[in-house]
This record gives structure tokens, sequence and C-alpha cells, in this order.
């Protein structure tokens, strides 16, 4: 379920000692358990409200993990259930909150959480991003969805581009992935860059047709 550039951000937990990191819709825990392996001294509190989706969904009807899992992510809790199942070996470093990032981030700001990163992968549209430069000016901010488009424009883009001016910051993208950073591009990066730049390519053509026939990039109808 890695749409691609994580690189991105496991290379900057590698190299800048992060280990408090805030994670924005979390769904089953697919990227939790990637930034828990990238470091052993990682622990990610994870935001998300775990809905009980009901009816057809784009992911339960043509994502290969959801299609296998239909069944149980569909009973009571299935999708909060799942997650915990995901990260049982690492619930020692797991801190689950259900609800909103909107709802959420100002509790943890209150009781004076300090966050080493935030990413961002909720509802494609980024807008947790306004909070986060408020109350959290000094994180490294970073998401996914870069790519993601409904149809007509790819919505997280806009806000993304806003907080990197907001903050005085370096924007820097990989595939799918993007990332506000006070550090210039290193090589590394530069390499991940090119290296992702033909499924880049690849996403915004399918994106392209797919907004012909009036679909997002799920291939569902677009609501825009």
């Amino acid at each position: 379920m890695d749409y691609g550039g994580r690189e991105l951000i496991t290379n900057l937990i590698k190299t800048r000692g992060v280990r408090l990191i805030v994670e924005i819709g979390a769904f089953v825990g697919g990227s939790v358990r990637q930034w828990l392996a990238t470091s052993p001294d990682v622990i990610v509190l994870a935001i998300d409200p775990w809905p009980q989706i009901e009816g057809s969904n784009a992911f339960y009807d043509t994502h290969p993990v959801g299609r296998l899992h239909a069944a149980q992510l569909r009973e009571p809790d299935g999708l909060y259930l799942a997650f915990l199942a995901t990260l049982w070996q690492d619930r020692k470093r797991v801190i689950p909150v259900r609800g909103t990032g909107e709802h959420m981030l100002p509790v943890l700001h209150a009781i004076g959480l300090q966050p080493d990163l935030i990413f961002i992968d909720a509802d494609k549209t980024a807008s947790e991003l306004s909070i986060c430069d408020d109350l959290f000016p000094e994180a490294i901010v970073c998401g996914d969805d870069w790519l993601w488009c409904d149809g007509k424009r790819f919505p997280s883009q806009r806000p993304v581009w806003e907080s990197a001016r907001r903050r005085k910051r370096i924007l820097k993208c990989v595939s799918n992935t993007w990332l506000i950073d006070d550090q210039p591009w290193t090589l590394t990066e530069r390499r991940l860059w090119l290296s992702g730049l033909p499924t880049a390519m690849r996403r915004r053509f399918t994106a392209w047709q797919r907004g012909r026939r009036g679909l997002d990039s799920a291939g569902t109808p677009s609501r825009s």
C-alpha cells in the first residue's frame, strides 16, 4: 500500500534522530509499520477515527488487500481491530488515538506533546496542515497523496505549498510522498526523486486519463 517515495521519510528518520511521530490517518497500519521498522527508538501516535464503513467502498471492492480482508474489515470495529492486529507485535511503541486530526491535534498540544515528525495521510486534502503550522511549528511535516487526483485536481498540493511558504521551508516531493523540510536537498534525496520520476509521470498520466472519464485516482466517480 506504499504508492512511492516513502524512502524520503525513512531516510530522514534514520539520519535526524526522529523518535516521536504523529501519524494522521493510520488506516490499517501499513505506514506505521514502516516507521517502526526504520528505527527501534521510534514511537508512533496514530490518529484515526477508524469508522465503520458500510456498503460499497473502493478499497474493499478493488484494492487487493481490501478485497482479501473485506469480510473482516466490515465486522463491527473491523478497521480498528485490523490496525491493532497489524501492530500487535510492536504494541509497546504504538499509541492509537481514535478521532480526527482536526479534533485531536489541539488536545495533544494542550497536554504538551511535541512530535519530531507529523505524517498526514487522512482525507487526501492535507487539511490538517494549518493546525500543524500553528501548534507544532518546529515539527517536520510530511505526508502522502501528492499525486492523488479527485478527477479534476490534486487537492493536497495547494495546502502543502501554502504550508511550505508559511514555514519558509523547502518542499520536497518524491513520487506520491511530500516533505516540508528546513534542510536543502541531499544527494540521496535527489537520487530518490530521479528514481521516482517515472512512477510520478505514470500516476499523473493515469490521473489525467481517469479524470477525462469523470473518475478519481481510485477509479471511482469523481465528486468534484
